[in-house]
């Protein structure tokens, strides 16, 4: 798999180079990215007592803007793959987030490579602080953040884009190989210009047939304040019975000065009872979080938060964590320069 990867990554950085030296370099830039994920916690629940300083993710890449209304793009992620391993802290590894072409013309843009999954970036753009907490899709893993594979977007109007991409699922995590691949569909709404909503759907005949959906709706009606809701489900259609998870967010953010907000946050995940089961299958997993707290923008590459997090178990055998945050975000992101 490593090297089946790197192949891709080499085909793509000979494609930029070929597309490069075209006679036509007018238009050619790049844009180089930075970015830099760190917080300090300590627990603050009898059950968590420890304090860690920790840099969660450093991102480095280049965005390309090529002719003809080709582009690509490069993202390294310095960070601990699985971040529910017990060394995630202290083990860092590179790998790549995204490694693509693109291409643009009129209403359609399409993608190929290891590539971001279209499917939840409303949700990332309006909750906006992925340096605090992920979205409640990624975060609960009903959909992977970056796959590898192709999709695209056609935008209609101003209201109404759809996506639709088939991608090989989780490649970082598959060591048996590519079995079957990932279907994703998903549609964009923006009725009036305050209002967004999301819907998409997932599917997979791996090992299970695994069917995924989600809904989400965003608002802004001011500068100053904007919420969200999402719901998402996930049905694991075993031989021996329906597994299914599902679970909703809420959020909103209020700002109360020119670099001063307040945000808030509600997750809860859940499982049903499947036949022969006297307990919901995920119990383990299954809760409640609370993520709140104050946002100060420093400028427009230097964010900072001071919030809380807790992790309420539904399992009456699990205790409670609530820890509080102080996280900061850094990042540079040029204006497109001449290579």
């Amino acid at each position: 798999m490593k090297k089946g990867l790197f192949l891709i990554a080499i085909f793509i950085i000979c494609q930029i180079t070929v597309m490069a030296n075209s006679t036509d370099t007018t238009r050619i830039s790049a844009k180089p990215l930075f970015i830099i994920f760190s917080n300090f916690h300590q627990g603050i629940s009898e059950s968590a007592h420890e304090s860690n300083f920790d840099v969660k993710r450093a991102y480095l890449g280049y965005d390309f803007n090529l002719n003809n209304g080709f582009t690509a793009n490069i993202k390294i992620d310095i960070g601990s793959p699985d971040d529910n391993s017990q060394y995630s802290l202290i083990r860092r590894s590179a790998y790549f987030k995204t490694v693509g072409i693109g291409y643009t013309k009129n209403k359609l843009n399409i993608n190929f490579g290891i590539i971001d999954n279209q499917q939840y970036k409303m949700q990332e753009k309006f909750w906006g602080k992925r340096y605090i907490f992920k979205t409640f899709t990624d975060e609960y893993k009903f959909l992977s953040s970056s796959d590898l594979g192709i999709n695209a977007v056609y935008k209609f109007n101003n209201k109404i884009s759809l996506e639709a991409g088939i991608m090989n699922g989780e490649y970082l995590n598959n060591q048996d190989g590519f079995l079957k691949y990932i279907y994703n569909f998903g549609v964009n709404y923006l009725p009036i210009e305050l209002l967004s909503f999301k819907f998409y759907s997932s599917y997979t005949g791996n090992n299970n047939d695994l069917l995924k959906g989600g809904i989400f709706v965003g608002i802004k009606p001011s500068e100053k304040i904007m919420a969200g809701a999402e719901f998402d489900s996930m049905f694991d259609l075993k031989e021996t019975g329906d597994f299914i998870t599902y679970g909703y967010s809420l959020f909103c953010n209020y700002k109360i000065a020119k670099k001063w907000s307040l945000f808030g946050r509600y997750d809860s995940l859940n499982s049903n009872i499947p036949d022969g089961y006297t307990i919901p299958f995920n119990l383990s997993k299954n809760g409640s979080a609370i993520i709140g707290g104050v946002e100060y923008q420093v400028n427009e590459n230097v964010r900072l938060s001071l919030n809380y997090q807790d992790w309420y178990p539904m399992a009456a055998n699990m205790s409670n964590t609530a820890y509080l945050y102080f996280n900061l975000e850094f990042g540079i992101y040029e204006s497109y320069k001449r290579i």
